[in-house]
Order: structure tokens, then C-alpha cells, then sequence
């Protein structure tokens, strides 16, 4: 979260608000946005009495179920030609990702909101794969209010200095970065050995 975002925030409560909804709502369709950690802030913020904690909630919880829908809608309007997938690494993860849906339903889609950087990749698969709106919906909620509720919490209990609390905080991004990356070198790497050509296969003498 940049300075000027961190200064919005504390000029008034509906610039708070407005910032809470818009960015939680952008880091689902672009997800190096700051959704989380301005959330957080506002959180903290309303923990010490400077902002009203149930109209913080609320924008945050719309932004992002907004967000949520908007990158399944993406999914199935556009499928796979969604500038995001692009890239081939994430082609393949889009694909794993289908498969998934198929075995465990939209339930999985309650996973996506604890994996920041990557939770929008679960609504394009559910998207291209053809979840209906309704059950993206319902878990979506659900996600989002789990996450949420333990945004709010952190905000208020971690730490008496938003330092303290951006700090915890961004140990547990730190975690699931370390987690993502490992994933993606493993993949890559094993999608590199299996597309080696010749691999097991004798020659002739």
C-alpha cells in the first residue's frame, strides 16, 4: 500500500470507504493491487475509533464479492483469451484448476479468497469451466466473509501500531508467496523434464 493510499485513507471515512470497496474489488482482476492491505488499514483504523467499523466491513465485503464475480464473468465471456492467461504457466494451472472443479464442484472456489496474487484464477477456471453464477456466489460470500472476518480481527487485535500489524500481516503473505513460487517452479520443472524429447526411450544400436 502505497503513502498516498495510506494518506486517503486517513483524510476521511469516505475515502476509506470508497478505497476499501474499489481496491478490494481491483485485486481480483488485477492482482497486484493493494486490496488487502488497504482493508487492513481501514480495519486497524476503525479499531482505534477513527473510522465505523460495520461500513468498513461492508465495503470491503461488496468490493470483493463484486470482484469475485466480475473475474468469473470474465472467465465466461472471454475464456481463454483473457489477457491474464497469456502466460503459459498459467494456461496449464487454469487447466489443473478445470479438472479440479469437475472432481470437487464450486466448493473449492471457498480456497480462493486465503491465496492473495492468485485467488482470481480460481473465478476465471470457474468461469471457462461453466460453474453457474449461483454457486460461485454462494461460496464466494462465504470465502470472503471468512477472509474479511479475519482481516477485521487482525486490524483490531494484532497490535496496538499499524506496523506491528502490517508486519504480521505481511508474514503471512511472505508464507503463501514462498508456497505459490515453490508450486510454480515445481510445475514448470516438471513440465520441462516430461516434454524433454527421447526421455526413456532406447536407441537403436
Amino acid at each position: 500500500m502505497s503513502q498516498a493510499i495510506q494518506e486517503a485513507v486517513r483524510s476521511s471515512a469516505w475515502a476509506a470507504i470508497l478505497l476499501c470497496a474499489l481496491l478490494a474489488w481491483l485485486e481480483y482482476v488485477f492482482p497486484p493491487s493493494p486490496g488487502d492491505t488497504t482493508v487492513l488499514f481501514a480495519f486497524f483504523l476503525a479499531g482505534a475509533g477513527s473510522l465505523p467499523l460495520p461500513a468498513v466491513a461492508m465495503a470491503a465485503f461488496g468490493g470483493s464479492l463484486a470482484g469475485a464475480m466480475t473475474a468469473w464473468a470474465a472467465g465466461r465471456l472471454w475464456g481463454r483469451s483473457y489477457f491474464f492467461l497469456r502466460s503459459r504457466w498459467a494456461r496449464h494451472e487454469l487447466d489443473r484448476l478445470e479438472g479440479a472443479f469437475g472432481r470437487h464442484g464450486a466448493p473449492l472456489l471457498l480456497l480462493n479468497r486465503f491465496l492473495p496474487g492468485v485467488r482470481g484464477l480460481f473465478l476465471y477456471a470457474a468461469g471457462i469451466g461453466g460453474v453457474g453464477w449461483r454457486p460461485v456466489l454462494v461460496y464466494s460470500t462465504i470465502s470472503n466473509v471468512l477472509w474479511l472476518g479475519l482481516l477485521a480481527w487482525g486490524g483490531t487485535h494484532l497490535g496496538s501500531s499499524w506496523e506491528d500489524v502490517q508486519a504480521l500481516f505481511k508474514r503471512y503473505v511472505w508464507g503463501v508467496g514462498i508456497v505459490v513460487a515453490a508450486y510454480v517452479i515445481w510445475t514448470i520443472r516438471r513440465r520441462r523434464r516430461r516434454a524433454v524429447p527421447g526421455d526413456g526411450v532406447r536407441k537403436p544400436g
